[in-house]
């Protein structure tokens, strides 16, 4: 991926080709959104708009064709990208994904109704097994309010994985940045990123609770990606600073995988607690002060 990023930084049109071609190449749109957000978060929006008014052709034929989803990564990439290069700030960067969700949901919402219902009706048809299966028993007022929330909580999904896609994107275009400009940067701001306690208790409070509130049900998966991003970024910096092993992470991953409904809140519960009680700052040895590296990688 080195020789990808360096490819990008050589100029503008090498930036265009790479952000064109991906963009239209089924699955890689992905790749366009990190090298937009590599070039932006290295040079600055003005520098990357000619790039993304070119490169953003396919994206658009995609949208005419029904697939959105290029569109909106590729353009909430830039937006998040533009934040964390004013700011630094990985901190804002979540907080303004929960609102780009919100957007991202509301939109899906109305343009795949039709879809999002019928997923639901099929849902719908499979509830009462679904929940025998797995040994609960809901009167007829609670399977009436679980079967309303179904369209809200699916387009809340959705808004939620797009979401995650251009944190993501965002995420590689960063690490491409420390990788050619300040070695280690990236690793250093996740493994420090952490949300304070009223942002992290507003966030947990929404996601536990706003099912609760019927159409507010929307926001709950969205508010939930701080959280676990945070936490993962307390993992990962919990075991850098004890220099565990790559292979500790690994096991995280895997174990997210295949129980992710057990390993999803917990992750959550644990960034909530950090942000009260900052394990990293007690499990780190005691060290002088030092001067950090630009993050931003200017010229």
């Amino acid at each position: 991926m080195r020789g990808l990023a360096e490819y990008i930084m050589r100029g503008r049109k090498e930036a265009t080709l790479v952000v064109a071609i991906s963009a239209a190449i089924p699955l890689l749109f992905w790749v366009s959104a990190a090298a937009l957000a590599l070039v932006v978060l290295r040079r600055g929006l003005s520098e990357a708009v000619p790039v993304l008014a070119w490169g953003i052709l396919p994206a658009i034929a995609w949208a005419w064709v029904g697939d959105i989803t290029p569109l909106l990564v590729i353009g909430g990439s830039v937006a998040l990208a533009t934040l964390l290069h004013s700011r630094s700030d990985w901190t804002s960067v979540l907080l303004a994904s929960v609102p780009l969700g919100l957007g991202y949901a509301l939109l899906l919402l109305t343009v795949l109704n039709e879809p999002l219902l019928a997923l639901a009706a099929q849902i719908q048809e499979r509830l009462p097994q679904l929940l025998a299966d797995m040994g609960g028993a809901v009167d007829e007022a609670g399977m009436a309010r679980i079967e309303a929330l179904l369209v809200p909580v699916l387009a809340g999904l959705m808004g939620a994985v797009h979401t995650l896609m251009v944190l993501v994107s965002v995420m590689v275009g960063r690490s491409w940045q420390a990788r050619l400009y300040n070695p280690g940067g990236f690793r250093e701001e996740f493994h420090r990123l952490r949300l304070s306690p009223v942002i992290a208790g507003a966030l947990l409070l929404v996601t536990l609770f706003g099912p609760q509130f019927g159409q507010v049900a929307l926001l709950a998966p969205i508010t939930s990606l701080p959280l676990m991003l945070a936490g993962l970024a307390l993992i990962h910096g919990s075991v850098g600073i004890k220099k565990l092993g790559a292979v500790w992470l690994v096991m995280l991953y895997v174990v997210f995988v295949l129980a992710a409904q057990f390993v999803y809140p917990l992750i959550m519960l644990l960034a909530f607690i950090d942000s009260l009680f900052d394990f990293r700052s007690r499990l780190a040895p005691a060290q002088g002060p030092r001067d950090d590296d630009d993050p931003n990688g200017q010229d």
